[in-house]
């Protein structure tokens, strides 16, 4: 018995399981500085991030929402630090991730500045409340997917939604039929289906735009996501 006992002792020492190696940390973003340029030829600001303003990222993605150039990405310096350009004026709002693969930190949208870019107003975000991001189904080149938004409200108000439309067109995303202008009544919520139609592999995105203008003027940004496949 005692040759047992020594085996078990000898196996807990030294035949401990492997431990299970943890997921990659998720990118988060910091804090964001704008500098306007006022004498370019278009207008342009310069976004920046110092040290550790992009944590476990790759890329800093941003667009602006007030436009409809294409988003811009930047990479991600080994110190955590991003710095590039985006075509947009003095008061527009930018939307910014930082990003690693599929991975992708919370979206901030900021109010562009001189210097640190705030967090743009949302008025009714206690009774207003949608994704800031919808993530559609794979679809085969030709073929066709489709993801449902659902725009939650709990405003004591009835909600006048005057428009749900990309902000800049898309040729393989669309909203399906026309939800709007509509008057959403208090505690109903409102679907809005998007379609993918991928013309040819690989991903798309774009920005759907949800303008409000009772009890309040306001808007929700969304990111639309997808992938055509083979």
């Amino acid at each position: 018995m005692r040759w047992i006992a020594a085996l078990l002792v000898a196996c807990v020492a030294g035949c401990g399981v492997n431990p299970i190696p943890e997921p990659p940390a998720a990118p988060e973003l910091g804090d964001v500085i704008g500098d306007v340029c006022l004498v370019c030829d278009t207008w342009t600001v310069d976004l920046a991030g110092g040290p550790g303003s992009a944590r476990n990222a790759d890329v800093v993605w941003a667009v602006n929402l007030d436009g409809t150039a294409p988003p811009m990405v930047a990479e991600v310096g080994a110190d955590g630090s991003f710095a590039f350009s985006l075509e947009a004026r003095t008061g527009d709002e930018v939307r910014v991730q930082a990003r690693r693969g599929d991975q992708r930190s919370a979206p901030a949208d900021l109010v562009v500045a001189k210097g640190l870019l705030k967090p743009a107003p949302r008025p009714l975000a206690g009774c207003f409340d949608v994704e800031p991001e919808l993530e559609l189904p794979d679809a085969a080149v030709g073929g066709v997917s489709t993801g449902v938004l659902r725009v939650e409200h709990g405003c004591a108000d009835p909600l006048a939604i005057d428009a749900i439309a990309l902000r800049a067109p898309a040729a393989d995303l669309a909203v399906q039929g026309a939800p709007a202008p509509v008057v959403v009544a208090p505690g109903e919520p409102l679907d809005v289906r998007v379609e993918l139609r991928p013309s040819a592999s690989g991903p798309r995105e774009e920005v759907l735009l949800i303008e409000a203008s009772s009890p309040a003027a306001t808007r929700r940004a969304v990111t639309l996501l997808g992938r055509g496949v083979p």
